[in-house]
């Protein structure tokens, strides 16, 4: 045990889960998951955890397609069956939204991610796991 931080891999799913939606270190819940935008921190600056195990690459990146390509096509097809405007209105509305929304989801599904290779100890070696320290 590290400054009072349990060693069972972080508790409860959801806490874990709860933990990378909001970029906080799986471990102690405190500290910073990322140091900017989509670089994920060295390690943990609460707790120490190290964060050179995590491999998430780009795992996020199906889930943001299906997301928000759902909502995009699915905004796009309710403007055009409803309102029928010209197709740059439709350019106009739906890629801001596509593009933001992409923007918005892409670092906490990537957190999620590397919380939940840290919950269930994965690596991407037959040898080392994530959270072994």
């Amino acid at each position: 045990m590290d400054g009072g931080v349990p060693e069972d891999n972080a508790g409860k799913t959801g806490d874990v889960i709860r933990a990378g939606l909001s970029g906080k270190c799986p471990r102690c819940k405190q500290g910073r998951m990322f140091s900017s935008f989509l670089k994920v921190a060295p390690s943990c600056s609460n707790c120490g955890l190290d964060f050179s195990g995590e491999n998430a690459g780009d795992g996020a990146v199906p889930f943001i397609i299906l997301l928000i390509g759902a909502i995009g096509v699915g905004l796009g097809a309710f403007l055009e069956f409803r309102f029928s405007p010209p197709i740059w209105v439709l350019i106009a509305v739906t890629f801001p939204v596509i593009i933001g929304g992409t923007l918005l989801v892409m670092q906490p599904i990537k957190g999620v991610l590397i919380a939940l290779q840290y919950k269930y100890r994965a690596g991407d070696t037959g040898t080392e796991h994530f959270g072994d320290n």
